[in-house]
């Protein structure tokens, strides 16, 4: 039977055209459920309020050997000085966590041209020493631009915007930027450096500027897992056999099963499919993002992981479906008649 159901809400479903939804989720939902009210005893919905997705780890870079003023003199000629002689300016001290991360692989990546041009062993132990000191902390370095730049660190900070209407320029912008950061992730783990564009940092962190697709998204999901969780509570409390003796149908049986098909069959699982999939776009790259350096999530504040929305969704709307499953059974209502 749940089978039946479900099969026929995805026939239901088809049969519509998702523009934006012609109603915010919120309202979708609050018509749902007061319609629900009109006919059996439900608490009211509390408003879902957002709330941080990811614990910031505690993270912290020692670096054990440095290069001195007058082994900065002897490498001037090579970018690599250029490089540290900016970094030492007042500008380069007072450098975000973006800039600082993009610092590292700079250094790392032309440490070895410049390497090659130099006489003086005891230089190149000491350059050697900061190169393997530097490779050995870049994603630690790496980990603190994820949670403390303001761009990436939005992905995962409360918003209190639904994802209505899809901005196609917004989410091409954030799908791009996204696949960056996983490949230069990659790049880090497998110690390819060379490999990290990291001219291109800045450019990707900009396109996620004021972007909300990704953090939209995510809070459009969380608040339509709150709202099946309070509706699939609160309809267990409701007991079958008082809307209709089994067997026998009921017209509050009836007006139930029309409001369920009516706005949950035909637009409230319908935004769900739409979040699902835009969702399933997302997740290879925020796995990517929010999985540690021994690829495990980092901790959440919330009971759902962002990680693991959608076997979060999909399980309470089976719950939810399943309620409606055992009315029609016990009603003898038959889906779609």
């Amino acid at each position: 039977m749940l089978k039946h159901l479900l099969i026929f809400l995805s026939i239901v479903v088809t049969s519509f055209t998702f523009v934006g939804c012609s109603k915010a989720p919120n309202s979708l939902n609050a018509d749902y459920h007061s319609r629900l009210q009109s006919q059996i005893n439900l608490p009211p919905l509390i408003t879902y309020s957002d709330s941080h997705k990811l614990i910031t780890p505690q993270l912290s870079i020692e670096h054990s050997a440095t290069i001195g003023i007058l082994q900065l003199a002897k490498i001037q000629h090579c970018q690599l000085g250029q490089l540290i002689a900016e970094r030492n300016s007042q500008l380069g001290k007072v450098a975000g966590a973006s800039a600082q991360f993009a610092y590292h692989v700079k250094f790392i990546q032309l440490l070895p041209k410049c390497f090659d041009t130099l006489n003086d062993n005891a230089l190149k132990n000491q350059l050697n020493t900061v190169y393997r000191d530097k490779i050995a902390t870049l994603f630690i370095s790496w980990q603190h631009m994820i949670f403390q730049d303001p761009q990436l660190a939005s992905l995962h900070k409360p918003t209190s915007y639904s994802l209505m209407d899809i901005n196609e320029d917004d989410k091409q912008a954030a799908l791009n930027s996204l696949r960056f950061f996983n490949q230069t992730k990659q790049a880090i783990l497998t110690k390819q450096f060379d490999a990290v564009e990291i001219n291109q940092l800045e450019n990707h962190l900009h396109a996620l500027y004021k972007n909300s697709y990704v953090a939209s998204l995510l809070r459009a999901i969380y608040e339509q897992i709150d709202i099946l969780k309070q509706q699939n509570e609160a309809l267990k409390t409701i007991p079958i056999d008082v809307l209709c003796k089994k067997g026998h149908n009921t017209q509050k049986a009836e007006v139930l099963s029309n409001i369920f098909t009516k706005f949950y069959g035909s637009k409230i699982q319908q935004y769900h499919n739409l979040l699902l999939r835009e969702y399933a776009l997302i997740h290879p790259e925020l796995t990517s993002l929010w999985l540690n350096e021994i690829s495990q999530p980092y901790d959440s504040d919330l009971p759902f992981h962002p990680l693991a929305l959608e076997s979060s969704l999909k399980s309470l709307s089976v719950k939810h479906v399943t309620w409606w499953q055992t009315l029609y059974k016990s009603c003898g209502i038959v889906p779609g008649r």
